[in-house]
């Protein structure tokens, strides 16, 4: 008997599964075919009340790893939402602005544009009373979705019209986000911080893990901070440098230990064409630190026949000195690398493919053009095969066995 009851409920639950996606297919279509057909009315009835509805219909599922129904026309449909909100017949459907953006949680696409609009829309149209008349908890967790960005914007205007509650709600997201000068010796001032990564390896070779702070790539700053560790989990800066990422040149990839020696190593690459990797190495001396060499890596170039040249270039320079980045030897010119760089053959044989974005991952489409259908996401480090490598659009395969084309500028060899 109780075998049958729990065959019976296993039978009931896939029952209710399906129900839902089948309830969930044909809310999408409905607000599909109310938004074709301009029907205004029907159209704001079918549109997602909730943030988690709003994600399931245009945004991206994460354990699937696929767009949702209206993932690629999300812009449309967000801009025709907000235009009918500027109605007065309508103007009772602003609190959905507040209903999706509660518990929201950031992501890019759909969900940052969304965010954007209801931003403006409260400004242009001074709805702040939307967010002015909630209670800290539920403003708390609206102003969290607002400035929830990997970067967020302080906006003087959207911050002069909250009132004095609210503005304490922002400051306190704002400090845990934007480190104050006073704040940038310490090491928690970068802890959860997502302007900034963390690379934890022992420096000094005492036996005990230190710290090393970035900014990321694309960041208006380029600091870079070493803190050293001790047995009671305190940290003390100890260097306060740049990260060697380039004003339309090289960006700052990652930071290494050099094996069986004090010191690190900062990586950095050209995000955009070519081949052009640098590799500084930097070592504590005394009371100094010293980039003692670059290793440049680049092409002859592009054609099959290329050649790698590899050259590890002293320096010397101590960089805690002013104007130190004005004495630092560049890459040979190409007349000299022949005999000043090692040289390496670019064979294709058992050459690794992996993908290289700022952003965390890159889209594979189905056609070779940036406004093509997204078949999956892929993760920046992930390994894929290369089919094709003719022009700017690779014909790749993933990992799951799924074709379609990247950017070359996306994909790194080994």
């Amino acid at each position: 008997m109780n075998k049958f009851l729990l065959v019976l409920f296993f039978v009931l639950l896939s029952c209710k599964g399906n129900s839902q996606e089948e309830n969930k297919a044909n809310k999408i279509e409905d607000l599909k075919a109310s938004f074709l057909s301009k029907n205004e009315a029907e159209f704001l009835n079918n549109f997602p009340k909730t943030f988690v509805v709003f994600n399931d219909t245009f945004g991206w599922d994460e354990v699937k790893n696929s767009q949702e129904p209206l993932y690629n026309d999300a812009n449309k449909y967000i801009d025709y939402w907000f235009s009918l909100l500027q109605k007065s017949k309508y103007k009772k459907y602003e609190s959905q602005i507040i209903s999706i953006s509660k518990e929201g949680k950031w992501d890019a696409d759909a969900i940052e544009y969304f965010r954007k609009s209801a931003v403006n829309y409260i400004k242009k149209e001074n709805k702040y009373d939307l967010i002015n008349s909630l209670n800290n908890e539920d403003a708390k967790s609206v102003l969290n979705f607002f400035y929830g960005s990997p970067s967020p914007i302080f906006d003087a205007i959207f911050f002069k019209n909250l009132d004095n509650e609210k503005k304490i709600i922002v400051k306190k997201m704002l400090s845990n986000n934007i480190s104050e000068d006073k704040k940038r010796g310490t090491f928690s001032t970068y802890e959860n911080n997502n302007n900034f990564f963390i690379k934890t390896f022992d420096v000094n070779k005492d036996g005990v893990l230190d710290k090393i702070v970035s900014n990321k790539p694309y960041q208006e700053n380029t600091d870079l901070f070493v803190f050293y560790g001790n047995k009671e989990n305190d940290y003390q800066l100890v260097l306060e440098t740049i990260n060697f990422s380039e004003d339309g040149g090289n960006i700052i990839e990652s930071i290494y230990p050099i094996t069986n020696e004090k010191g690190f190593m900062v990586k950095t690459y050209f995000p955009d064409r070519g081949y052009y990797e640098k590799e500084y190495y930097i070592i504590p001396q005394n009371n100094n630190w010293i980039l003692r060499n670059i290793i440049y890596k680049t092409m002859s170039d592009v054609s099959e026949n290329a050649v790698k040249y590899i050259c590890d270039v002293k320096q010397n320079i101590d960089i805690t000195k002013s104007n130190w980045s004005d004495k630092i030897n560049e890459i040979p010119e190409e007349n000299e690398r022949n005999k000043k760089c090692r040289i390496e053959n670019n064979s294709n044989e058992n050459k690794q493919y992996f993908i290289q974005d700022s952003d965390g991952y890159t889209n594979l489409r189905k056609d070779k053009t940036s406004t093509s259908e997204i078949l999956q996401k892929i993760k920046s480090g992930e390994h894929i095969e290369v089919l094709d490598n003719t022009g700017d659009w690779f014909l790749i395969k993933t990992k799951e066995g799924k074709e379609g084309y990247v950017h070359k500028s996306r994909i790194k060899t080994e």
